[in-house]
């Protein structure tokens, strides 16, 4: 049995804890969710849809989301000293 460890190297060559890479991968996910929905708002408003309002809950949940893995993240780097601020530069 192989025991992976916590943290890889990034291009920077800079180690990463995993669980931080995956959590900060996730948030940059729903940012962009959220930056598609009012982009399609947008386009809906600009083009005289007058229905365009359809998109405000679907980005409210949306929003929701996003503060999830924005807390999610700030909580595993408290809690695990991984901020980047702790990264160990290795040449």
């Amino acid at each position: 049995m192989t025991i992976e460890p916590t943290v890889r190297k990034t291009e920077l060559n800079v180690t990463v804890c995993r669980e931080q890479r995956r959590l900060l991968d996730a948030f940059g996910e729903a940012v962009q969710g959220l930056l598609l929905l009012h982009e399609q708002q947008f386009l809906a408003v600009v083009a005289g849809d007058l229905d365009s309002h359809r998109f405000d809950l679907l980005i409210h949940m949306a929003n929701e989301a996003k503060q999830k893995m924005k807390y999610a993240y700030i909580e595993h780097v408290d809690t695990h000293g991984c901020s980047s601020d702790n990264v160990t530069h290795q040449r």
